[in-house]
């Protein structure tokens, strides 16, 4: 298997790790009621080793390290060390209490790697919100605050999970196709390969089983079902704002074609529509209000996320740290109001006005 590249935030600290010797076996440097992550000893010219966690005796993960990390690659170059690094998400989680018992193995080692100095214990129990919307309704005040508030790893944008969503549905399968190789897809159920690697690539990428991923756009909202199979327990907070306002602050963010921006709020919207009833529960924050009625927003989400402990905080956040602002207006502003051509008014209720009768758009 060729070597993956991992990235520098998620490398653990081995920048003065020992010669490699007979006892430097490797580290497990991150547990998580989800995974464990680190790194193992390689014999050259291999670039990779099999390695598998057990609790109470039991296989609860198997994989290979086989993921190149700065860190690691620094120490082979000096020649102080020949290793790769690992991330084996479990078969199903375990207790927060039983994590002290976790051990990894190479195949054909008898002992178990020990755990680095600062061995990191993730948070419990874990916490996945996914903020989605079109862009420019609010998604990246809202991760902001979360990220702020709740203490969790945020990497901006993330755009990874319509990849995998797309993979998962073309290695799908069909049991009843007349292709053998097709009905193999689904008898093998291959798609389950998909869901585990997306759950190691965001594991991976955050470190931690923990995280908000703020992406808008219709393919992520399109996604959002295929997150809810790799992430049972997800919280999914849909941001949305009144469409003048929004194309408003597209043009001036990004200017390009005033009809290209209202086929991509109606196309965000209407998908939406599609999918919200596929997962089981969501809620829907008005930007407007988290500018006119943070109180309010706040206490919807605290009671959404489950950490009510954390609404003052949050309201604050609403109410102080602004981020980037367009100036296109924050209130509920008509087609006629907006100052523009009559073809664009004309355009816009052409593209948009089916969605915005479904949300009571007037």
């Amino acid at each position: 298997m060729s070597a993956r590249e991992m990235s520098a935030s998620e490398a653990g600290s081995v920048a003065e790790a020992p010669v490699h010797t007979a006892a430097t076996l490797g580290r497990v440097e991150t547990l998580s009621t989800e995974f464990v992550s680190g790194w193992a000893a390689v014999e050259p010219p291999r670039k990779s080793v099999h390695v598998y966690a057990t609790l109470e005796g039991q296989v609860i993960a198997f994989g290979a390290a086989d993921m190149v990390r700065p860190d690691l690659e620094k120490a082979r170059h000096e020649g102080r060390l020949d290793a790769y690094a690992f991330m084996l998400p479990f078969h199903s989680p375990v207790s927060a209490e039983s994590l002290r018992s976790i051990q990894v193995f190479m195949v054909g080692k008898p002992s178990a790697l020990p755990r680095a100095r600062q061995v990191k214990i993730d948070r419990s129990p874990c916490l996945r919100l996914f903020l989605m919307g079109s862009p420019r309704s609010g998604t990246s005040q809202l991760g902001a605050t979360l990220t702020k508030v709740l203490g969790l790893p945020w990497l901006g944008e993330g755009h990874g999970a319509p990849f995998f969503a797309a993979a998962a549905a073309a290695l799908s399968g069909d049991k009843a196709a007349e292709n053998g190789l097709v009905r193999h897809m689904a008898r093998a159920n291959l798609r389950q390969i998909v869901v585990n690697a997306a759950r190691s690539a965001y594991f991976h990428m955050h470190g931690s089983a923990s995280f908000v991923d703020k992406t808008p756009g219709v393919k992520m909202i399109a996604a959002a079902p295929f997150l809810v199979e790799c992430f049972p327990g997800a919280r999914f907070i849909f941001l949305r704002r009144n469409p003048v306002s929004n194309i408003r602050s597209r043009m001036v963010k990004f200017g390009g074609s005033f009809e290209d921006h209202c086929r991509d709020w109606a196309a965000a919207m209407s998908e939406w529509l599609r999918v919200r009833s596929m997962l089981p529960h969501h809620v829907e924050i008005q930007q407007e209000d988290m500018l006119g009625a943070p109180e309010h927003v706040a206490q919807v989400l605290a009671d959404y996320i489950g950490v009510p402990e954390s609404v003052d905080q949050i309201c604050e956040s609403l109410r102080t740290d602004r981020l980037e602002h367009t100036g296109a207006g924050a209130g509920r502003p008509s087609s006629s109001q907006a100052g523009w051509t009559a073809e664009q008014r004309q355009a816009f209720e052409q593209i948009c006005g089916s969605a915005m009768r479904a949300y009571g758009y007037g």
